[in-house]
């Protein structure tokens, strides 16, 4: 298992970026770079502990987090809703990633562990959006929601089995412990959500 590093300044410094070509912003390279990481860590070719453990970086994944649980929000909301719904669903994972880790000893895994989360949540939650409103406007037509449905519950199967494959690198345990733990979460967010910011009928 890769090491895990102490938090770094320069969240481009552990994702290849050596070299930056010149006739580009300087931005460039780490953003690329970055992005390729949550996309490489979607598709389980690398962990956690490939980010850099960067305070930059959590806060940006933590916005785009809640950006995109917003726009999702927003097919079945209000934009004050649904920004309450973003907020709130970024806090709970925040949350309850902080305490899975720190009441297993993992306290300084909490950067790259929750950066890796909200990313990759980001980048499903994006490829969730067509779908997502898809089915709402096939809803207020009352059309057919079956192709929409399907695929939103292949991305939400598809989001916990990357949160579990997270999870396990964090906790230094098995697959299959990290999926639980990831349906855990995702119940636990699931009830809240609707019992703070219900769909209407």
């Amino acid at each position: 298992m890769r090491r895990w590093r102490a938090i770094i300044r320069n969240p481009g410094e552990k994702c290849g970026l050596a070299s930056q070509a010149p006739d580009r912003p300087t931005w460039y390279p780490t953003l690329l770079n970055l992005i390729r990481a949550f996309l490489d860590i979607c598709l389980f070719r690398r962990g956690p502990q490939d980010l850099p453990a960067s305070a930059f970086l959590l806060y940006l994944t933590l916005v785009t987090h809640t950006v995109s649980g917003f726009l999702l929000s927003l097919g079945g909301h209000s934009a004050g809703t649904a920004a309450l719904a973003g907020i709130t669903d970024t806090a709970l994972l925040a949350l309850l990633t902080l305490s899975l880790l720190y009441i297993n000893g993992r306290g300084m895994r909490v950067p790259q562990t929750l950066s890796a989360l909200a990313g990759c949540g980001t980048v499903i939650g994006i490829l969730a959006l067509i779908p997502s409103y898809w089915m709402f406007s096939a809803q207020a037509r009352n059309g057919d929601q079956t192709v929409p449905v399907v695929l939103l519950l292949v991305l939400i199967v598809w989001s916990l089995i990357v949160m579990g494959h997270i999870i396990r690198y964090a906790l230094s345990t098995r697959m299959f412990v990290g999926v639980l733990v990831a349906v855990i979460f995702y119940w636990i967010a699931l009830t809240v959500q609707n019992a703070l910011f219900p769909l209407p009928e």
